[in-house]
């Protein structure tokens, strides 16, 4: 198994448990530390307090969506930590800020490109 340099793990946040086990199962299968959050106030509390070399956060969620991760980690706490958004909502990601996005249902290996260009 490939084991990634970087110093600090991503964070995926997502609404959806199966989503978080799965992504968290494939990127530590392919080397990366992985942490995760359920919400974005949960994703927020983690960014506040760790580090990490990337963000993968869906857009639409309940309370805090992606993009407002997005626009705290850039205005309120001045981070350029690279932001991947992910939607199944065509619309959300052609209005993003987002350094990349992936449009759900998406290929692993597509997300995992996406990542390394990163990382």
């Amino acid at each position: 198994m490939k084991t990634h340099s970087t110093a600090n793990p991503i964070l995926v946040i997502d609404d959806e448990n199966s989503i978080l086990e799965l992504l968290k199962k494939s990127l530590s299968r392919n080397g990366y530390a992985v942490d995760t959050a359920s919400n974005g106030e949960e994703g927020i509390r983690k960014i506040e307090n760790n580090e990490y070399s990337l963000i993968l956060t869906d857009i639409k969620m309940p309370g805090i969506s992606g993009h407002h991760i997005f626009d705290y980690l850039r205005n309120k706490i001045k981070k350029s930590t690279p932001i991947i958004g992910m939607s199944g909502t065509p619309w959300l990601l052609d209005q993003s800020d987002f350094d990349a996005v992936l449009q759900k249902p998406y290929l692993m290996k597509e997300m995992l490109d996406l990542i390394n260009r990163f990382t």
